[in-house]
């Protein structure tokens, strides 16, 4: 969306109806749909888990490795990973597409929804361990909090055209 008065105004008007009952009933939808039943047996259960570990590894691993090669320091690499990790909203509406689609099927579908709940779960908590806790000690996350506040939102006079 354009950034503007109309997009302020759409947001103010659309909001609430998303948060409010769109996003519960497409939880609601995702969770009617998913069957932990079918995960029943070891092997089943070995590939969750394999499914987990692969797709951990994949998306930490891959953020925390371009942002080293950006130029990030460790922490701040990991500190990205741990974040980027977080699967959420967009994983569901991907699988329960796939799912519709039957592209896959329940059990697999259910294996995914336990992993995108799992990574979306440890972002907080793996973020705050390898980068939130020494942050704050530093002093460095309240700087950034501080320095968002200071930000002004609306153009100044030279940056419009007016002076």
């Amino acid at each position: 969306m354009p950034r503007g008065l109309f997009a302020q105004e759409l947001k103010k008007k659309v909001e609430p109806l998303a948060v409010v009952m769109l996003l519960p009933m497409f939880f609601t939808y995702s969770g009617l749909n998913t069957r932990m039943d079918m995960v029943s047996s070891w092997t089943l259960l070995l590939i969750a888990l394999g499914i987990l570990i692969a797709s951990i590894a994949a998306k930490f691993g891959a953020c925390y490795l371009a942002a080293r090669i950006s130029g990030e320091d460790n922490r701040t690499a990991l500190g990205i990973g741990a974040l980027m990790n977080s699967r959420g909203l967009m994983e569901l509406i991907i699988i329960n597409i796939g799912l519709q689609k039957g592209i896959i099927g329940p059990a697999l579908f259910s294996m995914l929804v336990l992993m995108a709940i799992v990574t979306t779960m440890m972002a907080g908590p793996l973020f705050e361990a390898v980068y939130g806790r020494k942050a704050r000690e530093s002093g460095e996350l309240g700087a950034l909090r501080a320095g968002e506040e200071d930000t002004d939102l609306e153009p100044s006079p030279t940056i419009s055209g007016r002076v």
